[in-house]
């Protein structure tokens, strides 16, 4: 089972390829979503590391099961939530909770709804939430040279 530092390393690594992808945004919208969805799992999946007995939350039913029954997590649960509905979203152009299809997933959220509401709203709350479960990030370490 990874540790809390390696669920956070890989949602770091799903940070930078959002970097990465964020010039593409109207290309890439959908996948961008679904890079943020797991960058919150990972960061979900840190928390329960350090604060919850069962460590890890072994499928997304039973994640959110943790997320929506445990009263400390409620805030992250309500964002994260959205987020997991839109990568589906993004995933099958089909709304699971109502069952609403779509043609494309421009269809569902427009680009900079991508960028304003899944990036810099539910993903930053999430992360805002969580943070208070973390430890805050460690500086690299200062590496030495040899003269």
């Amino acid at each position: 089972m990874p540790s809390d530092s390696e669920h956070l390393a890989v949602a770091e690594r799903n940070q930078e390829l959002i970097n990465h992808l964020l010039p593409e945004i109207k290309r890439f919208g959908e996948w961008i979503t679904v890079i943020a969805f797991y960058r919150a799992l990972h960061i979900v999946e840190a928390v329960f590391f350090r604060d919850h007995p069962n460590k890890h939350g072994h499928n997304h039913e039973g994640r959110e099961n943790i997320l929506k029954k445990t009263k400390r997590y409620q805030h992250i649960y309500k964002n994260y939530r959205v987020l997991w509905a839109a990568s589906t979203v993004a995933r099958y152009l089909e709304d699971h909770t109502c069952g609403k299809t779509y043609a494309s997933f421009n269809d569902y959220l427009s680009p900079a709804d991508v960028q304003g509401l899944i990036l810099n709203h539910y993903l930053k709350q999430v992360e805002k939430s969580a943070a208070a479960y973390l430890p805050p990030p460690q500086p690299p370490a200062a590496s030495s040279s040899a003269s």
